[in-house]
């Protein structure tokens, strides 16, 4: 039959172009999007599972900072007008907390730190078009970065508690209707202290774009990781912050614009966050942060030269041969039969040197 016979599975394909130029990023990552599908929501699910207390984490943390402020400014009854069904102040309220849970939890300022370590890995691996095995590498990864990603998921969690109960602070402070606080701090310093909290927010979210990739891709400790992620910050701080507002105009434009009808906007982006969002964010990440390694930690030659020392200091490992050999019994040395030749030539000048010293003997006795 010519439905079996046919060699359209036997004929070679066209192949690779060896030559080819390689396609831009922009290209690549629809591509690599298409390929691996299937496998980014594999993984976004698994990451979903071990990120639920961290979810969680963040959305009390927002509401324990809503409810500080609600405390101190008493121009305002936050918890009276959050309460209110279906009142504009509880329909924000509810939005924000899944806008900041979703953010802070893809950047990722809280995370469970293994667990993302393993899933910044895999999606390495999907960058890069190598293959991988979904639990089975999540697993090792998470295992073999497991002390680092600790001390990582630590010190986020830290400052970003400090910057949130910071930015709840000032706004008690600088609110002008607040009796309480109003006008004891001169606008000049309430600009200031602004900035300062800005800046520290941006510059952690910004660190945290490098950090788990940082980890999966070098082996550092924590603080050479702490200083090569602020180092490349600052080089590359314009683009890092478009990626940033990219990132949150991804998460925030379902959040915002969803109707909340029948808590609609909340089932959905609980779906989308559980599904693919993390995911596609990640992997959006890790287009931007792999070529900034390959450019400043990969290809640059600077990089290469403690390793070049290391090389060139070794010693080299001399071959251990034989000192002899067995023969008809006999052990015979190598040295014995094939003495050095400036051992033999020493020895043979020797010889003659006494048998010289034999003759004179003899001709000055007259023998």
């Amino acid at each position: 039959m010519k439905l079996f016979s046919s060699d359209r599975y036997t004929k070679p394909g066209k192949g690779v172009d060896k030559n080819a130029k390689p396609k831009p990023g922009f290209i690549r990552f629809f591509i690599v999007l298409a390929n691996k599908f299937n496998k980014l929501a594999g993984i976004n699910f698994i990451n979903f599972l071990f990120g639920i207390p961290a979810f969680v984490i963040v959305a009390l943390l927002f509401g324990g900072a809503v409810a500080l402020y609600d405390v101190f400014d008493q121009s305002v009854n936050l918890s009276e007008m959050i309460a209110v069904q279906g009142s504009i102040q509880s329909e924000f309220y509810f939005r924000m907390m899944m806008l900041v849970a979703m953010f802070l939890t893809c950047i990722p300022i809280f995370a469970f730190g293994p667990a993302y370590a393993g899933f910044t890995y895999i999606l390495k691996s999907f960058y890069k078009e190598e293959p991988v095995f979904l639990w089975h590498d999540f697993r090792t990864k998470a295992r073999t970065n497991r002390s680092l990603a600790l001390k990582t998921m630590i010190f986020n969690f830290v400052c970003g508690t400090m910057i949130i109960f910071a930015f709840v602070a000032y706004m008690v402070i600088a609110n002008p209707n607040n009796p309480r606080y109003a006008g004891s701090v001169p606008f000049v310093i309430l600009f200031y202290i602004a900035l300062v909290d800005i800046f520290f927010l941006v510059l952690l979210i910004m660190m945290n774009l490098f950090m788990y990739p940082m980890m999966v891709t070098f082996n550092l400790s924590f603080k050479q990781m702490l200083r090569n992620t602020f180092v490349l910050c600052m080089i590359r701080w314009l683009p890092a912050l478009g990626i940033i507002i990219l990132d949150l105009i991804l998460i925030g434009v379902p959040i915002l614009l969803l109707p909340t009808q029948n808590y609609i906007v909340f089932v959905f982006g609980l779906i989308i966050y559980a599904w693919f969002l993390p995911a596609f964010i990640g992997l959006i990440n890790m287009f931007f942060v792999y070529p900034i390694f390959k450019k400043f930690l990969i290809d640059n030659p600077n990089a290469d030269k403690s390793e070049k020392l290391e090389e060139e200091e070794e010693p080299a490992i001399e071959e251990k041969k034989p000192a002899g050999r067995f023969e008809n019994g006999m052990w015979i040395s190598y040295e014995d039969e094939n003495p050095p030749e400036d051992t033999a030539k020493g020895e043979t000048e020797d010889a003659n040197q006494s048998v010289a010293d034999t003759l004179n003997t003899k001709e000055e006795t007259g023998d």
